[in-house]
């Protein structure tokens, strides 16, 4: 037999939740946070993931600063390999991608460049952070960041050995 507050709560529409919560409609984790869903854009529900058995391939729509750390990151180095590239072009160097190539070509040289390989890689962390709870999402972050750092070390070098020429 129900108590009072619960059969009050449930004629009001109202679920019973644990240690007495009651809830207006129905119990939002029967069903697991979708990877897109409106409160990615208008403000998150769902912060962690408290059940540990759960934690590996559930998606969250409110991210931690170490996410938005590595992200920025990745971004920063991104523009920052555009910029080199830019750089060793305009002292005699050559781009090996055809699809790039043909991005510096155009007339509006370099904002197409810039844009899509800000656009791109910005769509790419987007879909890695937002899979953070996977484990092949974690290892891309980590492995993009990586590249993008040794890669800042390739175009150091590479600096060096211009000032040397000159």
């Amino acid at each position: 037999m129900l108590g009072d507050e619960a059969r009050v709560a449930q004629e009001a529409g109202q679920t019973a939740g644990a240690a007495g919560e009651f809830r207006r409609g129905a119990d939002r984790r029967r069903r697991p946070t979708p990877m897109f869903s409106r409160y990615v854009l208008w403000g998150g529900r769902r912060r962690h993931v408290r059940r540990t058995e759960e934690r590996e391939g559930a998606f969250v729509d409110v991210h931690s600063a170490g996410v938005f750390v590595i992200v920025v990151g990745i971004v920063a180095l991104n523009l920052l390999d555009a910029w080199f590239t830019l750089l060793f072009l305009s002292h005699g160097g050559q781009e090996l991608n055809p699809i790039v190539q043909w991005l510096l070509e155009s007339e509006w040289h370099p904002w197409p460049f810039v844009g899509m390989k800000t656009l791109g890689i910005g769509i790419a962390c987007m879909f890695l952070a937002m899979a953070r709870n996977f484990q092949a999402a974690r290892l891309g972050l980590w492995t993009v960041f990586l590249g993008y750092t040794c890669l800042l070390g390739w175009h150091l070098y590479l600096l060096a050995s211009l000032a040397d020429a000159e």
